[in-house]
């Protein structure tokens, strides 16, 4: 799999100091399709610029998530670099740090012997999906296909010192609209790791159609064995 083919867009990110020399520092993102600049735009913090940039694709037109503002996230048209719409700027709001598109290919394993085939899906970012076919199997992809759901890393601002995941429907993020929710409950996520290293996909139908294997961050007394909460700490 050619970097291209999962990169298409992407973004390099400059910072930008404050005018009056008091404030913080700001961002100038320039965006990308492939080695052609094709727009720029603010970043109202310096800090995860690049994180907060997810190119998709839906209905064969290209979007990105995007957070001009530290407080929201909205949506991109690409490669126009269009703004269509998505959360205003909320002092209070859900800050995002990084964004996560996941994308995979149908995949059919062959037996070169027996001729039998296995199909199932293969996963951008997934250790398996490194071309490795065991000897005595050969294996075709399909196109590559999006995930309906966006996940976002973030927090509200100063509530404790952990990133919290949150998600967004894409089928409605193409249409300018941003419907953020935390449908996984109050999630801490591992400190170090990307959004796409917390996340592993499968399906098996027609048992289940697409899980997730998450990993999370928990405090605990050793002693007890108790959960600590972070707002407590």
């Amino acid at each position: 799999m050619s970097k291209e083919e999962r990169n298409r867009f992407w973004v390099s990110a400059a910072p930008v100091a404050s005018k009056n020399g008091s404030g913080w520092r700001t961002s100038l993102v320039s965006v990308f399709d492939g080695e052609a600049q094709i727009g720029t735009y603010e970043r109202n913090h310096a800090g995860w610029a690049e994180e907060t940039f997810a190119p998709f694709q839906w209905n064969d037109e290209w979007f990105a998530l995007y957070a001009p503002d530290y407080t929201a996230t909205r949506v991109m048209s690409l490669p126009d670099c269009r703004d269509l719409g998505g959360e205003p700027h909320a002092t209070k709001g859900f800050c995002p740090v990084e964004f996560y598109v996941p994308r995979y290919r149908e995949m059919v394993t062959k037996n070169v012997k027996t001729g039998q085939c296995f199909d199932s899906w293969s996963f951008a970012n997934d250790p398996s999906d490194l071309g490795d076919i065991t000897e005595g199997y050969e294996a075709t992809f399909g196109p590559w296909v999006t995930v309906p759901t966006g996940f976002i890393a973030g927090c509200i601002w100063g509530d404790d010192r952990s990133w919290k995941l949150e998600c967004v429907d894409l089928a409605l993020a193409a249409e300018g609209k941003i419907v953020r929710s935390a449908r996984f409950g109050h999630v801490q996520l591992a400190h170090g790791k990307s959004l796409a290293e917390s996340m592993q996909f499968d399906r098996n139908p027609p048992d289940w159609d697409l899980r997730m294997t998450l990993i999370r961050q928990e405090r605990r007394d050793v002693a007890s064995g108790a959960l600590i909460d972070p707002y407590d700490e």
